[in-house]
């Protein structure tokens, strides 16, 4: 539905009031509503941000046009009189996907001891593992995730 009666519903219910209301502006079926979500209240998860903010730390080419437009607020994803820049939540890793550790330990992902075969979660983490893959000793390395972890 274009304009969801229940998004309403919970941001107008006075039980809320003065509630942060986060959304992860997209859904089962594949609508993918970032920058268009309904709601005066409703923040979104800004996925373009992560994976923007990803392939510019892992050098990617033409990264530099998208991570600048996410630096300035997202415009073309928030440049409209429907939805502002202070409606993004901008984030590099969440509660699913790689840990912020994770996202500089591996280049993919690595889900096998949960028994679904590593068939769960993305396999677009634009990860880098600092030349490594998962845990090491290696001083150097583990400097090199540590001052990543920190740019991030």
């Amino acid at each position: 539905m274009p304009n969801p009666p229940v998004l309403w519903d919970i941001e107008s219910d006075p039980e809320l009031a003065g509630t942060k209301l986060i959304a992860e502006a997209w859904d089962a079926a594949g609508l993918y509503k970032v920058g268009s979500f309904i709601g005066d209240s409703w923040k979104e998860w800004n996925g373009p941000f992560r994976d923007d903010v990803r392939s510019f730390f892992r050098g990617e080419e033409h990264s530099v046009r998208h991570f600048a437009d996410r630096l300035a607020g997202s415009p073309a994803i928030y440049g409209h009189k429907e939805r502002e820049a202070e409606q993004s939540v901008n984030f590099v890793t969440c509660h699913d996907g790689f840990t912020l550790n994770d996202l500089v330990s591996y280049n993919s992902k690595h889900n096998e001891a949960n028994g679904e075969n590593n068939r769960d979660g993305a396999n677009d983490n634009r990860s880098w593992n600092c030349g490594v893959e998962g845990p090491t000793d290696d001083p150097g390395v583990e400097k090199l995730r540590n001052r990543q972890i920190k740019i991030f």
